[in-house]
């Protein structure tokens, strides 16, 4: 590879990769999360009946599983009730599964629910093709991940 190359992505972005990248050169907090999600009993009807018991499930679980800030993260915005937040460590750890069991645990509860979780390890392999932040889309009822054309490459497009 020469001073830098590109990879065309599956959305039709161009990712650009620097050879000049060290995977753990990427950011102070090595492993992040920024959370923001719609909840919805449904696709139909976001509220059928269930929903505050639902959501107050969902608190417990999100209490117990996520060590994230703001405290009480699931809010009411316009009529909607929305889950948002974010979390950070100098380590993965398990936190990365706990989110993932926390998003699985939300779309059993509220399928109708969408939204988005950027997240970026910069320990995780790869971080040499891809030094971005990776996605996950919840909507009807699934979690896909993806990856980032907006903010990725961390450097140039955020970083120096």
């Amino acid at each position: 590879m020469s001073c830098g190359s590109s990879k065309s992505m599956a959305n039709g972005t161009e990712l650009i990769l620097s050879s000049t990248l060290h995977p753990f050169e990427l950011s102070k907090t090595m492993y992040e999360y920024h959370l923001w999600i719609e909840l919805s009993e449904s696709t139909e009807e976001s509220d059928c009946g269930q929903l505050d018991s639902k959501v107050e499930s969902l608190r417990a679980i999100v209490r117990d599983k996520l060590n994230c800030k703001p405290n009480d993260c699931i809010v009411h915005v316009n009529y909607s009730k929305v889950f948002q937040c974010s979390g950070g460590a100098n380590h993965r750890g398990t936190d990365h599964d706990k989110l993932l069991d926390v998003l699985q645990r939300l779309v059993e509860l509220l399928p109708g629910s969408h939204g988005l979780v950027y997240w970026s390890d910069d320990e995780c392999t790869g971080n040499a093709v891809f030094d971005g932040y990776k996605v996950l889309v919840v909507a009807r009822g699934e979690v896909h991940e993806r990856l980032d054309p907006f903010l990725s490459p961390r450097k140039p497009v955020v970083e120096d």
